[in-house]
């Protein structure tokens, strides 16, 4: 049983998925195509997701961060499930590509907890896994009342700025803040775009252009908002123990040289 309107047409390949699993809670201006790729421009924007995740997998790597390699499948999970999802546009898809970003972001503010010891390395995979289920549950509960789940995205955004906050408050050693402000800018902008989509502002809303969507930029300027945030994190160091050993990038060659 859908709670929404079927996307797609009678004699579409996506039709039965969408009848069968439900309908997504939402509508993007991107024409539904009756394809196997529905959306083009919103499915195929997400490619540069699956780049950043070998990206962020050879930072971290190099620069050995055991914390922060995990952020490169979560990427990678996160543009494949987006991808997917705009490709067959139905509710299953829709609520795998939530799980996507849930795994990215849930890890950010889980290795802010770190920073403020307020859970151990040994409880940081059991914090993020139980927020990732509690809030797939609380997706459902939402899709059937009618309530705009999208919102818990911006919940946890401001989840990881709060944190950050008091992670700087605490922290005894200066932390450089150029990387995230970065990012946040381009988040900032990915986000103006989702919503003049969602609200059909006319030179970002045209349904038959399958190149530029309002959504599809959200993707691209995403993906280059969340790398520079990774970076803003790799100047952090994580020690076995519960805490977290917070040195500067330059601090610790400099001791190296000594």
């Amino acid at each position: 049983m859908s709670y929404y309107v079927n996307p797609h047409g009678h004699s579409c390949p996506w039709y039965p998925a969408a009848e069968l699993l439900g309908a997504p809670n939402v509508k993007w201006c991107e024409e539904t195509l009756c394809h196997w790729v529905s959306e083009p421009a919103n499915t195929w924007s997400n490619v540069l997701y699956l780049l950043v995740a070998f990206y962020i997998w050879w930072s971290a790597s190099n620069t050995k961060q055991k914390e922060l390699i995990w952020l490169a499948p979560a990427m990678f999970m996160m543009g494949l499930f987006s991808l997917i999802y705009h490709m067959s546009n139905n509710y299953f898809t829709q609520m795998m590509d939530f799980i996507g970003m849930y795994l990215f972001v849930f890890w950010l503010i889980v290795l802010n907890f770190r920073r403020l010891n307020w859970v151990s390395k040994a409880k940081q995979v059991h914090l993020m896994v139980g927020l990732s289920l509690s809030c797939t549950i609380l997706v459902h509960i939402m899709y059937i009342t009618h309530i705009k789940f999208q919102i818990i995205i911006a919940f946890a955004v401001v989840a990881i700025l709060i944190t950050e906050f008091l992670c700087f408050k605490r922290s005894d050693k200066p932390i450089k803040y150029g990387f995230l402000g970065t990012g946040m800018v381009f988040i900032a902008m990915a986000q103006a775009f989702s919503l003049m989509d969602l609200a059909r502002v006319g030179w970002v809303c045209d349904p038959q252009n399958h190149w530029f969507q309002g959504h599809g930029t959200w993707h691209i300027l995403g993906a280059i908002g969340l790398t520079f945030a990774y970076k803003h994190w790799e100047q952090f160091r994580f020690s076995d123990s519960q805490g977290q050993m917070e040195f500067d990038i330059d601090d610790i060659e400099t001791q190296l040289e000594i």
